[in-house]
């Protein structure tokens, strides 16, 4: 007898299985089809690949009685034979069905070549037909090639000889250990629906202890860090920090800090790149480059990225807060009203045949400085033109005063450049770091303005430049606004700690935004933790967590209200100078009639 023979035709019927099982087999499918995955996508891809001409004989007569009762459904099925050469079939595989019956097949399928660019986690549910004896081996090796490729959703379907359909999945965190890939029984089929509600039941609540390793660098006030002995780094403070250790705690992992040291995002995009990373954050800005090479997490703050000048190159002297609280069209409308004054007593004077005296020029001067008249004019016009001047000079010098109190209350600044194209016209040098220098070279409107590099390994190197040479003029730095409000807070500080007054060092912001910027946390591309983690996020931020953490660490207070630079021109102050007018014109009329009256007696008794 020839036993090979006799083997072979033994595995070749392996495959073959009586009708009614395979539509046992069938609705079993069906069922996990129409509920759990076409209930949450429009279309999926169904990939055969199997090694037995007879199991996939099973898989065809199956996906026949399947078929009968798919439905309206978009369905793309991808069939890869055994001796042809692999080439990627296009397809937006979000959602796949794999029939296979062992894991050298289901390798030929290459799932990792498709999933490798993607910024989501996909999921697979294979249907694996192979013998009991074999089954706990194949999934084993299935899901080693899952976890090796983060493929964290995968689940397989078994059938097992006494006819039971039971589902499968890998927890690779857990009591046991961290990268645990023992096939773990998740489900079964009773014939009408699955036993529990879960086919891709969540593998990243508890992490049981295990490490996650984090690209980090100390970037106060996002992030930073604290050296404990042996050069081991904790993570112990800063907004994103905060983050970082509520994510650790309701995850349940540690953090392994892999510290970054120069050309800071670069490097830590490339250690995510070269697999020795998981996740870096601190200050990262979400753009279109970064998101070619790495995952990137829903963003969890918003700032923006302003030009600021140090507050005590705007200082004002002596002769700045003398002209302090008016602009210089006022000042002009002043002295104008003083010389038109000065004008009218003497054509007065003349006309009216007033004796003009030394007196009548000290009067004009006590009228201005709120001082009682020496001598009463005697004309009417005279009168007249007294009691409008005194309005008139109340009004100035009230408001005068009480701009300068404003003034050494609030300890003004200059007014310093308020937009970006002032300061390109000004000809201001930037001092910046080359972090900075990328956001700067998007931006068109600034290309023209000379920049002075840093090499520097911190965001606050340029601003501590600009405090160390405070006498250096039109420099401007850019930053985060965060930076900015860091270093004012330090400042203050520092000065509170001496038992000093006033807030030290201190940068005021130009109000004009470059750019506005998003942070997030970057995952190596296609990472498995990237749809656990953007729960997370989605979780705190609904709750108000990062907002109040924000508050805690960017406190806007160390800012200056930019209202406060709001001095008074005329459009506030025009209705002072219609005043004048309608004063003047009043006047005049008086001083015609009292011309008039030297020739006319009727007015000259009602001029008596």
């Amino acid at each position: 007898m020839n036993i090979s023979a006799l083997l072979n035709s033994y595995y070749d019927l392996s495959g073959e299985q009586m009708n009614h099982i395979n539509e046992f087999v069938a609705r079993a499918v069906l069922h996990v089809v129409h509920h759990y995955i076409l209930s949450v996508t429009p279309s999926l891809v169904l990939t055969l690949c199997c090694r037995s001409n007879h199991t996939c004989n099973f898989y065809n007569e199956m996906m026949s009685t399947l078929f009968r009762e798919w439905g309206l459904a978009p369905l793309q099925i991808v069939n890869v034979l055994r001796g042809v050469p692999w080439h990627p079939v296009p397809g937006r595989r979000h959602y796949n069905v794999i029939f296979t019956d062992s894991f050298a097949a289901f390798e030929e399928i290459r799932m990792e070549y498709y999933a490798r660019e993607y910024n989501y986690n996909e999921h697979y549910f294979i249907f694996l037909q192979a013998r009991d004896r074999l089954l706990q081996g194949e999934m084993r090796l299935i899901f080693d090639y899952c976890w090796r490729y983060q493929l964290i959703h995968c689940s397989i379907q078994v059938q097992k000889s006494n006819g039971d359909i039971l589902f499968y999945s890998y927890y690779p965190f857990g009591e046991h250990g961290c990268s645990d890939m023992e096939p773990q029984l998740i489900n079964r089929y009773n014939g009408s629906m699955l036993v529990e509600p879960d086919l891709f039941p969540p593998k990243l609540r508890n992490f049981f202890g295990c490490p996650l390793r984090c690209a980090l660098w100390n970037v106060p006030p996002f992030l930073t860090l604290a050296e404990q002995p042996e050069e081991v780094l904790l993570v112990n403070g800063g907004y994103e920090g905060r983050l970082l250790l509520a994510l650790a705690e309701k995850m349940n992992f540690t953090i392994a800090v892999r510290k970054v040291h120069a050309n800071m995002r670069d490097e830590a995009l490339e250690m995510l790149q070269r697999g020795e990373a998981d996740l870096t954050l601190g200050g990262i800005r979400q753009t279109v480059g970064r998101g070619l090479v790495a995952t990137s997490t829903h963003n969890y703050h918003q700032t923006r990225e302003v030009f600021a000048v140090l507050a005590s190159s705007y200082e004002l002297n002596s002769f700045d807060i003398f002209l302090y609280p008016y602009r210089l069209q006022i000042w002009m409308g002043i002295f104008g009203v003083v010389a038109l004054s000065a004008l009218i007593q003497l054509v007065v004077g003349r006309l009216l045949r007033e004796r003009l005296r030394t007196r009548s020029w000290l009067n004009l001067e006590l009228v201005f400085v709120g001082m009682p008249l020496l001598e009463c004019p005697r004309s009417h016009t005279a009168r007249l033109y007294c009691i409008l001047l005194m309005m008139y000079t109340l009004i100035i010098r009230t408001i005068y005063q009480g701009l300068l109190y404003h003034l050494i209350r609030t300890h003004q600044l200059n007014r310093w450049p308020q937009t970006i194209e002032s300061l390109v016209q000004k000809n201001f040098t930037v001092v910046l770091t080359p972090i900075v220098q990328e956001v700067m070279d998007e931006i068109p409107s600034v290309q023209h303005m000379r920049f002075h590099l840093l090499e520097a390994s911190s965001e606050l190197d340029p601003l501590y430049f600009l405090e160390a040479n405070h006498q250096l003029r039109q420099h401007v730095t850019a930053s985060a606004l965060d930076i900015f409000i860091h270093f004012n807070r330090l400042s203050a500080d520092k000065v509170h700690q001496r038992g000093e007054q006033g807030s030290g060092a201190h940068f005021e912001i130009v109000p004009e935004d470059i750019i506005s910027m998003q942070l997030t946390m970057y995952l190596a591309k296609h990472s498995y933790l990237i749809d656990q983690l953007n729960e997370e996020i989605m979780w705190m931020r609904s709750v108000g967590l990062l907002s109040v953490w924000a508050r805690w660490e960017l406190s806007e207070s160390y800012l200056r209200n930019e209202q406060s630079f709001k001095v008074f021109g005329t459009l506030e102050l025009y209705a002072i100078f219609l005043m004048v007018l309608v004063g003047l014109i009043a006047g005049l009329l008086v001083f015609i009639l009292e011309l008039v009256s030297m020739r006319s007696l009727f007015l000259r008794k009602l001029f008596t």
